[in-house]
């Protein structure tokens, strides 16, 4: 009888201890999938804050006093831990800059319980004195006066399953409460594809060096073509493209252009000026160096454009021509180029005239984002 118990206990024993060990081991994989999940969060925010911090040296702002005003949660998703990190990030961002950052308390939420009672009743009321300071004008001048802030800075941050983070950053000017610059940074930027395309405008001038120019002039036996080699012409051009980048930078990107170019050169000997109009399109390859930035559609410093042209005569005809394009772009919405042309066999005809152009032709000119 004794040993049937002992048989018993060790049975009962033994199946506790492996229930044991298997709710051990679930809740083992549980603990590491959390950490897992924490991990790629926390990567996550700080990849959103290095393209933040890539960002704020090309701000086109004063760089100086700056306070955070408000953290707008747009999502129930969003754990206090994960607001704590964007915050922890973005203030770490703002401390390595030219910016001199801030802490202002009347800004930050928090709440106040108020309990109102009378003989009947019992009322407890909560509120939030930081809404009065955000959101009021002369409360938010009173607190830029008492900090000396020169902007401020409203954080948005939600939360997909398919993009992750979805944080909007925009800086406001402290005295006009003006928005100054904002961008909404988004930590999947895979699911957003390729930028949008976008358009821009050359303003440039060729030197046409050393042209062969031959001309119809009158003479005792009727018309002679008299040929003067060495003359120079200048052309102005004005030229609109589409781009259309294809991966999520701009480093390399396709697209056609047209436009018009303007000649004019004096032929000397015989003092005749010459002035052609000639249409032109084509097509362009980019491709883009020194990125300004690591995030979705970031600008570059430098990028290099390759084309071919079709030149219209309006007269007769058409020619083509290649050129290779340098640009250097100090700000997003301003470049400047240089422009080397290649015309193995480009002609323009003019009055009488035939001009035979040198196969390489050096330019300048500004690219801007109209």
């Amino acid at each position: 009888m004794k040993s049937f118990f002992l048989l018993i206990f060790l049975v009962f024993g033994l199946n506790f201890h492996g229930t044991g060990q298997v709710a051990n081991k679930k809740e083992d994989k549980k603990n590491l999938k959390t950490i897992a999940e924490k991990e790629t969060k926390l990567k996550n925010i700080k990849g959103v804050f290095n393209r933040f911090g890539q960002d704020l040296p090309f701000m086109p702002i004063r760089q100086g006093r700056v306070g955070i005003r408000s953290v707008e949660i747009k999502s129930q998703k969003i754990t206090s831990w994960e607001i704590s990190m964007i915050r922890s990030f973005f203030e770490e961002s703002l401390s390595k800059s030219l910016f001199d950052y801030v802490e202002i308390p009347e800004f930050e939420k928090r709440l106040v319980s108020s309990i109102y009672s009378t003989d009947t009743t019992f009322r407890l009321v909560n509120r939030d004195p930081s809404i009065e300071y955000r959101y009021n004008f002369d409360s938010v001048q009173a607190v830029v006066q008492k900090y000396r802030i020169d902007q401020y800075v409203s954080l948005r941050i939600d939360y997909d399953d398919f993009f992750g983070y979805i944080i909007g950053v925009t800086f406001y000017d402290a005295n006009t409460i003006a928005s100054q610059w904002s961008k909404t940074y988004i930590s999947n930027e895979r699911g957003l594809g390729s930028p949008s395309p976008f358009t821009r405008t050359d303003i440039g001038m060729v030197f046409l060096n050393n042209t062969e120019v031959r001309t119809n002039v009158g003479g005792p036996t009727g018309t002679d073509t008299l040929v003067i080699p060495g003359v120079n012409f200048i052309s102005g051009d004005l030229e609109y493209s589409w781009q259309q980048s294809s991966s999520m930078k701009n480093n390399f990107m396709i697209g056609f252009h047209g436009g018009v170019r303007y000649v004019y050169g004096v032929v000397p000997n015989i003092t005749k000026s010459q002035t052609i109009i000639s249409p032109r399109t084509g097509l362009d390859v980019y491709l883009g160096f020194l990125p300004k930035g690591i995030g979705f559609n970031s600008k570059n410093w430098v990028s290099v454009k390759l084309s071919a042209d079709v030149n219209v005569r309006l007269n007769q005809g058409v020619f083509i021509n290649s050129s290779t394009n340098i640009y250097a772009y100090p700000t997003d919405n301003f470049g400047i180029f240089l422009k080397l042309e290649y015309n193995p066999q480009g002609t323009y005809l003019g009055n009488d005239t035939r001009i035979i152009l040198n196969t390489l032709n050096l330019g300048l000119g500004i690219n801007v984002n109209l």
